[in-house]
């Protein structure tokens, strides 16, 4: 099923919840003030969007990708709308790299309240021809990277709490149209809301929650790149409104374990 977008709402519904509907709307309240968010994959896209909307609800937005002048554009962007952001290099599948990255938040910051785990590859190819070093690093940089990133922030987040989104993708949820050639990219989207799932129980006593987005389409660079047949009117703003909703407490504070569908194709 598939539902407009006005720009202002946007309707969405758990993957696993017979299309119980959930409306978010733009929240112009600073309900994130003072709380520390980090975004990978944060330079463009998805990524940039959801730093963006954080940071107008007061968050601080630590914004990481590992291409430095897409990290530069898109913190001056926040910066200019008079909005807190900073830029950290990281590439969440190196190992040594991600725990250098929180254990300087933990430093600098003393606290991580929300990670957006976003950061994501695509390689596409006939499944009996891709090459398994492509394989292999798209899920060290899809799922893996989401594992590392969630392992440390569950380690700054069990005092006091917190609030982990995973990017997932609609070609992630069972019984949605598949494509030949993007095997790889799906099988991680699957395992990413599985991992969804496992870490909202691991958060339940140490008061973290863990979501997800399943997106369809959108207009962002690696769809064009990656799969330029695909047409879609879901731009990075549409999921990003989404993410901001399930980061914020006031919001959407009993909701963990879910995977919101965003499938907004006219």
């Amino acid at each position: 099923m598939a539902f407009p977008v006005d720009r202002q709402t946007l309707v969405c519904f758990p993957a696993h919840d017979g299309g119980r509907r959930w409306t978010v709307t733009d929240a112009a309240s600073l309900s994130l003030q003072n709380q520390v968010a980090l975004i990978t994959g944060g330079g463009r896209g998805i990524g940039a969007a959801a730093a963006e909307a954080l940071a107008r609800k007061g968050a601080h937005g630590i914004v990481a990708s590992r291409t430095k002048e897409e990290l530069r554009t898109t913190v001056a962007r926040i910066r200019d709308q008079g909005l807190s952001a900073s830029s950290m290099v990281l590439d969440v599948a190196d190992d040594r790299a991600v725990e250098a990255a929180f254990a300087k938040i933990a430093a600098g910051f003393g606290r991580l309240d929300i990670l957006v785990n976003n950061a994501a590859i695509m390689r596409s190819g006939p499944f009996a021809d891709l090459a398994m070093p492509d394989w292999d690093r798209l899920l060290a940089v899809n799922l893996r990277g989401a594992v590392l990133c969630a392992r440390q922030a569950f380690r700054l987040m069990r005092e006091h709490g917190g609030c982990i989104v995973n990017v997932s993708s609609l070609g992630g949820v069972p019984g949605t149209e598949k494509f030949p050639g993007y095997a790889a990219y799906t099988v991680s989207k699957f395992a990413l809301t599985g991992l969804t799932e496992a870490l909202a129980a691991e958060g339940r006593d140490c008061r973290i929650r863990v979501n997800g987005v399943a997106p369809g389409a959108v207009d962002t660079a690696m769809l064009r790149q990656a799969a330029p047949h695909l047409r879609t009117c879901t731009v990075p703003a549409d999921v990003a409104k989404v993410i901001a909703f399930l980061c914020d407490p006031a919001e959407s504070g009993c909701m963990t374990g879910a995977t919101l569908v965003i499938n907004s194709n006219l």
